[in-house]
């Protein structure tokens, strides 16, 4: 029996395989979807592409991936969904971001931090690279003012860097920054961060405190 460990690493290995036999951003994003967060997050949320808009109909998108839990389904399906921001959990934009622009991501992260809602805390944003970028760039650029608005970025089998804005990983004075890797680790890091949005967001006990040791 493997390890969990072993199965996000099998899984890491599966997505960047898959990618390589094609390159179409289309099956980036789709491959997150169908591999990642359909089988591993709870039933009570949904994902997909689109909008999201607030209760001042300010818009923001479109976007690769949304979360949101079910008690706010979005209007309208596919592509052309838009979702309530009282109801999203999380958003994701997925891309060779060694060949985008990161800036243009944190633009958007922006935008979507302004938009109105219920919950005192902001949406969570994060990036998904298919594509190579150093830990000094992704520090680099978390550190700007331009990646301020950005939560976390994911180099799919390499690693991952997320702000502990919320203190999850303890004081955000002492630990501003968590890095996991390699490769492994770094997607269930990925996972184990988005599990516990979306069960705080449907109001079940989780704390990622609990399961550093996996």
């Amino acid at each position: 029996m493997g390890t969990l460990t072993e199965s996000f690493a099998n899984l890491s290995d599966y997505l960047l395989a898959q990618r390589k036999k094609s390159k179409q951003r289309s099956t980036e994003v789709e491959l997150v979807l169908s591999k990642v967060l359909g089988p591993l997050l709870p039933s009570g949320i949904r994902c997909g592409s689109g909008t999201i808009t607030d209760i001042k109909d300010r818009q923001v998108g479109p976007l690769d991936i949304v979360a949101a839990v079910d008690t706010f389904p979005p209007f309208s399906d596919g592509s052309a969904a838009t979702y309530l921001a009282d109801g999203v959990v999380f958003v994701l934009q997925v891309r060779d971001w060694a060949e985008s622009d990161l800036t243009q991501f944190g633009e958007m992260a922006l935008q979507i931090k302004k938009l109105e809602r219920k919950k005192k805390d902001p949406i969570p944003c994060v990036a998904v690279s298919f594509g190579l970028l150093s830990l000094s760039e992704l520090s680099q650029f978390l550190n700007s003012k331009a990646g301020q608005p950005v939560d976390g970025i994911l180099c799919v089998g390499h690693h991952i860097v997320l702000r502990n804005s919320q203190g999850w990983y303890g004081d955000p004075s002492r630990v501003p920054f968590v890095t996991e890797r390699p490769g492994p680790e770094a997607l269930k890091a990925f996972t184990f961060f988005l599990l516990h949005l979306s069960q705080t967001a449907m109001g079940l006990p989780f704390g990622l405190a609990d399961y550093q040791h996996l």
